[in-house]
């Protein structure tokens, strides 16, 4: 078909339809009139009489000879090459004969400047363009608007239905089809990168999942099956807090098996935010692209967008989104999808059930975290700069997420390493509500031979780390502040790869009954989600001996923490200052109990030479009640004195020892 003989068609259809003293007749005649020299080049045409000549003999422009004219055009010509485009585009949507002319004919309508002539003055003469299109691309005239608005077109976001208060309605092409047309792209590939968007690429590796390993083979293994069986309503739901890496996991999981990831509905035609019917079309649109591939995958990300507010574009009618549609969409989806959330707050147990695999992702370990990092700093050709970032990457589990925006702003600024870290504080900061991050510090590896304790601390951690030692262990930690509880917990998760759950008494004490039971199997049940190891600093706030409890909570609190230490599968470290007030049951509850204790004469020379780098002096030997944490106060004493002789630093110790309680002075008599 080509322009003439869709011009044709409409000059037959519209004199068929109207009468000659309507306006869209007056509109019609006017436009035929204007491309006469276009729609009959060799016809004659009656010229006006003059006062000096009678009227030349010709053929006449009026509605009684519009049918007759129409049954001569030269209709041969065919569309013009551009429009090659739209038939393989359409061809790949796989559309039915009524979709795949309604598109056709709007880009005619919109793209071919005679019929943009001739569609704008039946618009202004009150023509209803969607039923004449409609019309044209096979409908019955009682039903053809109706069928337009529920054409497979706009449902995948091809066109649309446009109304402006009682005016009559019209289609116009969406954006992205738009595009293509634009473009005149002559590729398959360019065609659905326009239509369903780029293929998504990983920048990180699976081993940066290290922590997922078998959540990822099992998924990979699906996810292969699922594309070599064509298999139809495959879903995977990846959710977690923002931050935890759930898009690139989906990217890398795609990239292991050898796929493409499509993301779609990112953005609308003005390249802001899209509404939820751009967001279905985008993803309807790519399902029905991809699905005769085989290595193909789609990413919608934030699946709570599904559950919004929703409009028809035909309509514009808001209303809230419907269960059974979605429960459909998760069913029919011809190409496996993965979903994304911040939560399963507000999505349906219904939509869950019809999901191959829910994973939920927590943060990263340390280990992870620097892993992640440093490949994005080799990437930006900035290997040295990440050791700014190495204290954060420590301390912060949601540092990873903001590692490759603070090495490039301080790319970007021509920093090194100081300013990364000076980006990435403030990136932290700003992701808790202006907030100040405690101090970071980067020691490095633990030297656990400065541990003073009544067993081999290096034997035990060896033990308990090793690659195949059980997973359900429990450590109690007890000794005076400053012996390195805290640091030996941190050290454990470390070599476990596995990320550190801090839990204070502030974090678990409630004020309402209940409360605190509460926040204890929440703190056990999201550490067996995240494979976190678990530390309940301060334990003695929470196990108190239940012979001296008053209150029927100090009692319940405890039998509640004794009931899931029986139970948890993972590692679960307490610290506390004061074991002798424990309850006597907790103490079988944990397989390795260890007390650590003020450092020995021999290894207060060890820690002086590891915090300060020299000799140490006798009289260091003579302190009592020292601790790894006092040398660390001492330490970030010396960034505000200069050139501190070790007399001077000796003296700083033992003013340390000698503020705290208990016994202090020189060893010995």
């Amino acid at each position: 078909m080509g322009e003439k003989l869709l011009a044709q068609r409409v000059l037959t259809l519209l004199r068929d339809t109207y009468g000659k003293s309507s306006p869209v007749a007056g509109a019609l005649l006017e436009w035929a009139a204007e491309q006469r020299d276009w729609l009959w080049p060799k016809t004659v045409w009656a010229v006006p009489a003059t006062d000096t000549e009678s009227a030349k003999d010709g053929e006449t422009i009026d509605w009684d000879s519009l049918a007759r004219l129409a049954d001569s055009l030269d209709v041969s010509a065919p569309f013009p090459d551009v429009f090659d485009t739209v038939s393989t585009a359409l061809n790949l949507l796989d559309l039915k004969p009524f979709d795949h002319e309604l598109v056709f004919l709007t880009a005619a309508f919109e793209r071919l400047p005679r019929l943009v002539a001739l569609a704008s003055r039946l618009r202004w003469a009150g023509g209803e363009m969607a039923a004449l299109i409609g019309q044209l691309a096979g409908a019955p005239a009682a039903s053809s608007e109706a069928l337009v608005r529920r054409a497979k077109a706009i449902e995948l976001g091809l066109i649309c239905v446009k109304q402006q208060y009682s005016s009559p309605a019209s289609l116009e092409l969406e954006w992205r089809f738009a595009d293509v047309i634009d473009q005149a792209f002559d590729s398959e590939d360019q065609i659905v990168a326009a239509l369903a968007g780029t293929p998504q690429p990983a920048s990180l590796a699976r081993d940066d999942f290290a922590h997922l390993d078998r959540d990822f083979d099992l998924l990979a293994r699906l996810l292969t099956g699922a594309l070599r069986n064509r298999a139809q309503g495959v879903n995977i739901l990846i959710h977690g807090p923002p931050g935890t890496g759930k898009t690139e996991f989906a990217r890398t999981l795609a990239s292991e098996i050898g796929a493409r990831l499509f993301a779609v509905g990112e953005m609308d035609d003005r390249g802001e935010e899209p509404s939820r019917w751009e967001r279905l079309c985008s993803l309807n649109r790519a399902a029905r692209l991809l699905h005769r591939r085989s290595d193909s995958l789609i990413l919608f990300d934030e699946m709570e967008d599904l559950f919004s507010e929703s409009s028809t574009a035909a309509s514009g009618e808001r209303r809230a989104g419907s269960k059974i549609f979605v429960n459909r969409l998760l069913e029919q989806m011809k190409v496996p999808v993965i979903w994304t959330s911040n939560s399963l707050e507000g999505i349906d147990r219904a939509h869950l059930r019809r999901m191959n695999y829910v994973l939920r992702m927590g943060y990263p370990s340390a280990a992870a975290r620097e892993r992640i990092a440093t490949r994005s700093a080799a990437s930006a050709g900035a290997a040295e700069t990440v050791e700014g970032l190495k204290p954060f990457l420590l301390s912060q589990p949601d540092s990873a997420s903001v590692a490759p925006i603070a090495l490039r702003t301080a790319a970007l600024a021509g920093g090194g390493a100081r300013d990364a870290a000076a980006v990435e504080g403030s990136l932290l900061q700003g992701l808790r509500g202006g907030r100040r991050l405690a101090p970071a510090r980067w020691s490095g590896e633990l030297d656990l031979s400065l541990y003073d304790a009544d067993i081999c601390i290096a034997d035990v951690v060896e033990r308990l780390t090793r690659g195949d030692a059980p997973a359900d262990f429990s450590l109690l930690l007890s000794g005076p502040p400053g012996t390195g509880k805290t640091a030996l917990a941190a050290d454990v998760a470390r070599r476990l790869d596995r990320p550190l759950a801090v839990k204070r008494a502030s974090d678990l004490l409630s004020k309402w009954v209940g409360g605190t039971e509460e926040n204890i199997a929440e703190a056990f049940a999201d550490a067996r989600e995240e494979g976190a190891v678990l530390l309940f600093d301060e334990a003695d706030s929470l196990l108190l001996d239940r012979s001296d409890a008053r209150m029927s909570w100090e009692i319940t609190q405890v039998n509640e923490l004794l009931t899931w230490m029986d139970s948890h599968p993972l590692p679960f470290i307490a610290a506390t200052n004061f074991a002798r007030r424990l309850d006597p049951a907790v103490f079988r509850r944990f397989l390795f109990k260890v007390e650590l204790r003020p450092l020995s004469e021999g290894k207060l020379d060890k820690a002086f030479e590891r915090f300060f780098g020299g000799q140490s002096r006798p009289e260091l030997r003579e302190i009592v009640g020292l601790t790894p944490g006092d040398f660390a106060v001492v330490k970030r004493q010396l960034r505000y004195r200069t050139d501190c002789t070790a007399k001077e630093i000796v003296e700083l110790l033992r003013r340390e020892a000698e503020a705290k309680p208990g016994p202090t002075g020189r060893i010995g008599f």
